[in-house]
């Protein structure tokens, strides 16, 4: 008896330094705390990776490493960042196939049944707050014809000391900041990995009308010493804070003379096309991305 308790002691030990190295409840920061103003300053306030895309973000015409395919690279040449400045399109939220490459602070809390078991996840605090549901129940994804969110429809198991996901019922968005689309098909799987008190985020966006490969990418978080959160009731909607994430006013921020236009580039009109390619020194059709730019042996086929 004396040694079947004592089995019993060491396995329920094991089970919770296994669930304290794998969970991911919490509040997650960036690798370390504060907001970039410029490129020369991200140093200043800590944004050490991906210190271009947390910030003011990248060039307008860098496809590199990007495998777009040729519906992809048309739609990303007419891109002009004004676009974000008209009402439409003012409340916009950072979707799930980027959203953690940008400004994201994750705070995720956890919901469970009445037998203590996690139902879902809820993953908030992301840029114009895409709140996410992760449902842990083995529901399956709805219709095709289901409305479609800028945080999709997620489920997820855990394997391995992972939560793995997926991401599929999305709004059309981006994977970059710099205009490169990602559409209405897209699905997204994501890879969940704590690691002590570092939160990596791995995703996978597979999108059959803008991509001709998966996209990779990933980013890591640091834990926050704000304690852990299981739940939120009552809490102020979304664009109804203070808070500059959060709050949207639905207005025009650029005064134009034109009413209801649309700021865009025609084909063969975007002026920027060239800009980086000087800059680098190599061809323009390098920063136009595809699938072929991702790879190590591309730098030996522009040396041909």
């Amino acid at each position: 008896m004396i040694k079947q308790l004592l089995c019993l002691a060491i396995f329920s030990q094991a089970i919770a330094v296994h669930a304290q190295e794998t969970d991911i409840v919490g509040y997650w920061n960036q690798p370390a705390p504060g907001w970039p103003i410029g490129g020369e300053q991200t140093a200043l306030w800590g944004f050490l990776e991906d210190a271009m895309e947390r910030s003011d973000g990248p060039a307008l015409i860098d496809f590199l490493g990007l495998p777009i395919n040729e519906e992809g690279l048309s739609r990303a040449l007419t891109y002009d960042g004004a676009l974000l400045g008209v009402p439409e399109h003012v409340c916009m939220r950072h979707p799930a196939p980027y959203n953690f490459w940008g400004p994201a602070s994750p705070r995720i809390a956890s919901q469970f049944d009445y037998n203590l078991d996690v139902i879902s996840y809820t993953l908030g605090g992301t840029f114009r707050r895409a709140d996410r549901t992760i449902w842990m129940d083995g529901r399956d994804h709805p219709s095709e014809y289901a409305p479609h969110t800028w945080a999709g429809f997620t489920t997820g198991h855990w394997e391995n000391g992972t939560l793995i996901t997926k991401t599929t019922h999305i709004k059309w968005g981006w994977i970059r900041r710099n205009g490169v689309p990602s559409s209405d098909q897209a699905t997204v799987h994501t890879y969940y990995q704590r690691n002590n008190d570092v939160l990596t985020i791995t995703w996978f966006v597979d999108d059959p009308i803008y991509l001709s490969d998966t996209f990779i990418r990933s980013a890591d978080f640091v834990v926050a010493p704000r304690g852990i959160t299981t739940a939120s009731f009552g809490v102020e909607a979304a664009d109804s804070t203070t808070d500059f994430f959060t709050e949207c006013l639905n207005r025009p921020e650029i005064a134009r003379p034109v009413k209801h236009y649309v700021p865009h580039y025609l084909p063969g009109e975007n002026p920027f096309v060239g800009d980086l390619a000087e800059e680098l020194g190599v061809p323009v059709e390098a920063t136009l991305g595809g699938a072929e730019t991702a790879y190590p042996e591309y730098k030996e086929m522009l040396k041909e």
